[in-house]
């Protein structure tokens, strides 16, 4: 019933399990596993007495109903993070399957503690410098004095950043020239390292991350 790959609220495939498993859950239920799952995140802690308590009741593995609440928790900071209104993240989870029971419980707590959780991701942000543009050239070196027919190619790229701690946002160019076998590890380290954030631990970093200071 419900496929979570969306831009929007940030879940993936892999959390396609959880909300199929939390569709087979009582819709009655609902309120209560938002709740909980809102209040680990602001507390930045699990209740495992409640947990093993839920999970003891309603006859569940520990571990599912855990990754469940670890799902909301993250489409509540994903939403807060891209500061989507309460009208957008209906559209989202409902495009994606989600059932209405549910997409009305999240929708409700997200309009509630929207300012608190986007108050979370602000905090959390990393002032680290931000990206305008870029330009690039391919240089070449066909030959010289020791190699004869060959060709050495090189990438020469102009990265424009802002200082978000400056007052005007100043601009400043860094250069970075690479060779080609260079560039293709670089772009394949960036790749490895976005599929990493994907991961339960690496989701669960963030969130004790967020409610550092």
């Amino acid at each position: 019933k419900a496929v979570v790959s969306t831009q929007s609220t940030g879940l993936s495939e892999s959390d396609k399990t959880s909300f199929l498993f939390l569709s087979s859950l009582p819709p009655q239920l609902y309120p209560d596993l938002v709740k909980t799952a809102l209040s680990q995140l602001l507390s930045n802690k699990q209740n495992s007495k409640v947990i093993y308590s839920a999970a003891s009741k309603l006859k569940v593995e520990v571990s599912n109903l855990t990754a469940a609440l670890d799902v909301l928790s993250q489409c509540f900071i994903n939403s807060a993070r891209r500061n989507l209104t309460p009208e957008d993240l209906t559209t989202s989870l409902t495009a994606c399957g989600v059932e209405d029971s549910m997409v009305t419980c999240l929708v409700n707590s997200y309009t509630d503690n929207r300012s608190i959780l986007v108050d979370i991701v602000r905090r959390s942000a990393v002032q680290s410098p931000e990206y305008r543009s870029m330009e690039w050239r391919l240089e070449c070196q066909l030959s010289s004095r020791s190699l004869h027919n060959t060709v050495t190619p090189n990438v020469l790229t102009r990265w424009r950043l802002s200082d978000p701690q400056s007052k005007n946002l100043e601009t400043k160019d860094t250069y970075l020239n690479c060779d080609v076998n260079t560039l293709q590890h670089i772009t394949e380290s960036l790749r490895a390292a976005q599929l990493e954030l994907d991961t339960f631990h690496a989701r669960k970093m963030c969130r004790n991350l967020a409610r550092i200071g």
